[in-house]
């Protein structure tokens, strides 16, 4: 692996673990939207999906495809 492939690789695995460590489950955030964000459910839902899209988007940004 070259040092460039090396970083992209960290980079897309930091945004996997940040997604699976620091998001609530569907669980946790209907008992605590409310009160956390000041949100409803399916609001605060909304809200987590789109940010899992956009880190998730971040962490490809300008990595290839190989043949």
């Amino acid at each position: 692996m070259t040092p460039k492939e090396t970083t992209q690789f960290n980079g897309m695995l930091y945004a996997l673990m940040k997604i699976s460590r620091r998001y609530l489950t569907p669980k946790q955030l209907s008992k605590g939207s409310m009160r956390m964000y000041g949100l409803g459910y399916l609001e605060a839902l909304e809200m987590s999906y789109e940010n899992i899209q956009l880190e998730a988007k971040n962490a490809i940004k300008g990595i290839k495809v190989k043949p």
